[in-house]
């Protein structure tokens, strides 16, 4: 009896073990981004399991094929397209696919998101394909429809918020809705794009703003000190336009190389002045009223000071001088 004792202590601790890895898997919400998962007719638990799995959404495709079997659901999982993300446990995936339950998907685009980004991130949201939403954006009669401009895209057109689409939307539909939302935003803020000069190369500058600001305040600053190069003639050389030329490749720098500072892009303000093409990313509304109303002064140089600020200058040497300060 005493030497069965131990054996017995030992079972029971792997029974305890046994039951809390089942409940934390069953029971404990895991975090993942929504997105659509789409159930075919003839899926089985195990294909549900893998489609699942590949999302984001469930921790063990065994587990899930377990849970189906006690419910006496997998063999009634519904077909359809499912909304799943947030905070969400294995027992209300399986119930919602057992009920058949569909919803409306949420995606958060944050002020700055490039539309390449903005594209990729719709796209992990599976409600459309990247190659469908490009040729979208970059259709000059949407364009034309959708922003009364003619521009060779809807970058800085796609207002940065958290919008709710309905499953079954298409690809030009999904886009009108950010981009309404950007009139909606400058009418609510008594701005009247097509009552303002030249308002598509201050939308180009707002983007670059958006990229340069440490905080709020310096926004104002940031795009007086753009406007001063541009009339003196000066290249913008602003790190984040070169960002825009690397992003799609894959490429994010904490510090530019030379050698990236020579790519042949218009979209290079180190080698070309002016401005860019077009915007690099969908700025608030608060950075294009910043440029609209940006605040004279004398700068010409600033660099940032690698905790969230800038240090501006108005001469060269003074520009130097406070690098050197700095390091």
């Amino acid at each position: 009896m005493k030497k069965a004792k131990p054996l017995i202590i030992g079972l029971a601790i792997l029974l305890c073990l046994l039951i809390l890895v089942i409940v934390y898997q069953v029971f404990v919400p895991l975090h993942s981004e929504e997105r659509i998962v789409r159930i075919k007719k003839g899926d089985n638990a195990r294909i549900i399991a893998a489609k699942l799995s590949e999302a984001g959404i469930i921790r063990s495709k065994t587990m899930f094929i377990i849970l189906t079997k006690i419910r006496k659901a997998d063999r009634n999982l519904k077909p359809g397209s499912y909304i799943f993300g947030g905070n969400t446990y294995l027992w209300q995936t399986v119930s919602r696919l057992h009920k058949g339950q569909n919803e409306t998907i949420t995606i958060t685009f944050p002020e700055g998101l490039s539309l390449y980004k903005t594209l990729k991130k719709i796209d992990a949201s599976g409600l459309a394909t990247y190659d469908e939403l490009y040729s979208s954006a970059t259709n000059p009669f949407l364009i034309k429809k959708l922003t009364g401009f003619e521009v060779s895209s809807l970058e800085g057109f796609l207002y940065p918020e958290t919008y709710r689409f309905p499953i079954e939307i298409s690809p030009d539909s999904i886009l009108a809705i950010p981009a309404g939302e950007f009139f909606r935003r400058l009418q609510k803020e008594g701005i009247d794009p097509f009552a303002i000069p030249d308002f598509y190369a201050k939308l180009i500058l707002a983007s670059i703003v958006e990229k340069e600001a440490g905080n709020e305040n310096e926004k104002e600053i940031i795009a007086g000190l753009f406007l001063n190069r541009l009339r003196h003639q000066m290249a913008l050389q602003s790190c984040p336009t070169i960002d825009y030329i690397l992003e799609p490749q894959g490429i994010k720098r904490s510090v530019l190389t030379y050698a990236d500072t020579q790519i042949n892009s218009p979209y290079n303000t180190y080698l070309f002045p002016g401005l860019p093409p077009t915007p690099i990313c969908n700025p608030s509304y608060t950075t294009i009223k910043a440029v609209l109303n940006a605040k004279p002064n004398s700068y010409l140089y600033f660099f940032s000071d690698r905790q969230g600020k800038n240090v501006f200058s108005k001469t060269y040497e003074e520009h130097l001088a406070k690098q050197r300060k700095m390091l």
